[in-house]
């Protein structure tokens, strides 16, 4: 498992418990799945490099989430989803075993 090299500041924290809903990531990776970005999430699931985010992939990926962040935090979908690109893939990485996320 890999280690997150910075603490998530409260934004970044924030958003990673909204994309989850306080459950699993699993619907986050699935959504991430649907908007054809599989190998992606692979990558960060797995134990190789992490493939790049982009923060238009993260806006068309989670675009109803990334609203609803930026709503409660007064802040624009852009920012939220440039936030998304920096923590989620290392966030993924470091809660997988085996390339899977453990359920809950």
């Amino acid at each position: 498992m890999a280690a997150i090299d910075t603490p998530a500041t409260p934004l970044e924290q924030f958003i990673i418990a909204t994309l989850y809903d306080g459950s699993t990531a699993t619907a986050a990776i699935e959504e991430l799945r649907q908007a054809g970005l599989g190998d992606k999430v692979d990558s960060w699931l797995g134990s190789g490099e992490n493939q790049p985010l982009t923060a238009d992939e993260v806006g068309k990926a989670l675009s109803a989430t990334v609203g609803r962040v930026a709503a409660l935090l007064g802040t624009s979908t852009d920012d939220v989803a440039e936030r998304v690109t920096q923590t989620l893939p290392a966030t993924l990485e470091a809660l997988s075993t085996h390339g899977e996320i453990p359920q809950q």
